[in-house]
């Protein structure tokens, strides 16, 4: 079958007009999907920060938020470490990284996670020209990415069985 037809069917609406999605037969299918949403969320110019997570994939709900965010955390930190994922603009979805991972059994990384976003101040810098001035003006921060580098990996079994359980379980992938 036809990847963009094999996505179409995967959606549809609910006599209510909510958009509704059906079971994917895998991950990398729905991870797909997802990463689409991104790029078009790009390519309407719309900054991250202003829309952390594009209408299509927030109207699913919350187990493809968590699901959707770490596609792109996984993304990030594979290509250049957390380093790359807190100066990109991605890095302001690192409070609903630190929860997702949470949601996914996956305490270590959501502690790290969330020491990381606590060191940022209590209200956090969504806005990556504020994250950058802020994770510069602390020397400690740094120490922290640089202790977290070591000790997050998003290509290791744990992680991705887990990814994979947590959507099984959520009924989202077979």
């Amino acid at each position: 079958m036809d990847y963009a037809l094999r996505l179409h069917l995967c959606l549809f609406v609910d006599s209510h007009g909510k958009m509704m999605m059906t079971q994917y037969d895998d991950l990398n299918l729905l991870d797909d999907w997802l990463l689409r949403q991104a790029i078009e969320q790009a390519e309407r110019r719309v900054p991250i920060d202003e829309e952390l997570v594009p209408e299509s994939v927030a109207q699913l709900g919350r187990v493809y938020i968590h699901l959707y965010v770490q596609t792109i955390f996984e993304g990030e930190v594979g290509n250049g470490g957390l380093h790359q994922f807190f100066e990109n603009s991605s890095g302001a979805l690192a409070p609903i990284v630190r929860d997702a991972l949470e949601q996914m059994n996956l305490s270590d990384y959501a502690n790290i996670m969330g020491e990381l976003v606590t060191a940022l101040g209590p209200e956090y810098p969504f806005d990556q020209s504020a994250r950058l001035v802020k994770m510069q003006s602390n020397p400690a921060f740094q120490e922290m990415l640089d202790r977290g580098y070591q000790a997050i990996d998003v290509w290791t079994e744990e992680f991705c069985l887990a990814r994979a359980k947590y959507a099984r379980d959520n009924g989202v992938v077979k």
